[in-house]
């Protein structure tokens, strides 16, 4: 027993002494805890009530529409699962899981025992993942999630890292799906454990068992019900009894269910799928609480994005948003989401999106960014992206662009160089953050902003 505990206390030492900073900079080292913005910048109302137009409908109902095909259609960035045709190019298949392959074996990744990734586990993947067996057409089979569900770059839930001791940012780690999302299935690996699966915004490979099969028409019917509502709390409970003692699962901000509008109160009645005993999906009444949605999406105003991307302060953040947390991305998808608006996974696609405010190089004075947000930008209907990193625009502050957003770390000027400080989840910050560092502040680092219009 000794010997464990001082074993563990060893580990526990060498996670808080040293740690991975922001995920685009893969920086190791000591670490220390951020300090919080003023207290008063931490609420919703202090930025809408400074708003200029906060109750403006920025979009309608076929504006939302028109900026998602686009997205879709033209940006190529998100999926319509339901319209996947009925065969896919193997080839196209190959290549991608072949590709995925080649870069984990191509470079040194460590387990979460700290021991290197060796040839014979890779090799165990590469067989799981048996590409040889695709066809030449893929016949597309579709399904819905009926749980949580973590969606891998390879078929395994071991996870592999950059560095030794490192337990946040697992390189397998795609995304993470919730209840209800659909999927158009491509392949099933060797084991039969995993199915690798087309997502509304992602690709990846998900547990077998969290997958329930139905045919096209089904998946179409189910997706396209008329009344439904959308989570706007950053999570709902769903319970299987309307008394709300029988606990099934809970979902994030923005998951989506058909729902049958009543008079209760309290509880709304939802519809979700479960998982016959044959993998087929068996459809059946839930409830959840009629606090935690809204029926129908949220109009899309300024107030509202910020009083949703406020729903989410202090959240933890999370790698490829697993342990169904999320990630910078992962966090504007969800804020979105409400809205009805689809954004793609990962921020440079999301960077895509939306009319072009500005674009900046490495050189670009920080006063030409601040005079685009002053002059050009609306709080809560802009992002800001950096390599790497995508935020939500807030408004100015005493000359200052303040932004909320899920990270990780940021680095500040210390008596021997760089000092890496903790943030770890939804936080609100200025744009000056790691002033005086090596790489500068986020606002000297920004590549781009853009307004999340048609």
């Amino acid at each position: 027993m000794l010997k464990k505990i001082t074993v563990s206390f060893a580990v526990f030492l060498f996670i808080t002494a040293f740690g991975c900073a922001t995920p685009e900079s893969r920086y190791c080292g000591p670490l220390k805890i951020y300090t919080d913005s003023a207290r008063e910048l931490k609420s919703p109302g202090f930025w809408t009530s400074r708003h200029p137009f906060a109750d403006e409908k920025l979009l309608d109902d076929s504006g939302v529409r028109r900026l998602n095909e686009r997205i879709r259609n033209r940006l190529h960035l998100t999926k319509d699962v339901s319209g996947t045709l009925k065969t896919n190019s193997g080839e196209a298949l190959i290549k991608t899981l072949k590709s995925s392959l080649d870069l984990f074996s191509s470079g040194t990744y460590y387990l979460k025992t700290s021991r290197i990734a060796d040839r014979a586990f890779l090799l165990d993947l590469e067989k799981n993942v048996r590409a040889g067996a695709i066809p030449e057409n893929i016949r597309v089979k579709f399904g819905l999630t009926n749980s949580y569900a973590d969606q891998r770059i390879l078929p395994t839930m071991e996870g592999l890292f950059e560095n030794p001791g490192d337990t946040v940012f697992d390189e397998l780690q795609n995304s993470s799906l919730d209840l209800g999302t659909p999927l158009a299935i491509l392949h099933e690996s060797r084991d039969g454990k995993w199915l690798y699966a087309r997502g509304p915004s992602s690709d990846g490979w998900i547990e077998k068992e969290k997958v329930s099969f139905l045919n096209r028409a089904k998946l179409k019917n189910y997706l396209d019900q008329t009344d439904f509502i959308v989570v706007v709390s950053s999570r709902a409970d769903i319970f299987l009894d309307p008394g709300m003692t029988v606990y099934h699962d809970y979902v994030r901000m923005g998951a989506r269910f058909p729902a049958i509008p009543g008079n209760n109160p309290s509880v709304v009645e939802i519809t979700i799928p479960a998982r016959g005993a044959d993998g087929g999906a068996v459809l059946k009444k839930a409830y959840i609480r009629k606090e935690s949605v809204n029926f129908g999406y949220l109009a899309y105003t300024p107030r509202n994005v910020i009083d949703q991307a406020f729903r989410l302060i202090n959240a933890p953040y999370s790698w490829g948003s697993a342990n169904s947390e999320q990630d910078c991305s992962g966090f504007v998808q969800q804020v979105f989401a409400t809205f009805g608006i689809f954004l793609p996974r990962n921020s440079s696609a999301q960077a895509e999106v939306g009319t072009l405010l500005g674009k900046f190089g490495r050189q670009t004075e920080d006063l030409e960014k601040i005079t685009v947000l002053s002059e050009k930008a609306a709080g809560g209907a802009t992002l800001i992206y950096l390599d790497g990193h995508i935020m939500i625009f807030l408004g100015m502050h005493e000359g200052n662009p303040y932004v909320i957003h899920d990270t990780w770390s940021y680095r500040s000027k210390g008596q021997f160089g760089d000092e890496p400080r903790v943030i770890g989840r939804v936080v609100v910050t200025g744009l000056d953050l790691g002033e005086g560092s090596s790489r500068g502040s986020l606002l000297k680092r920004v590549v781009s902003i853009r307004s999340i219009l048609e």
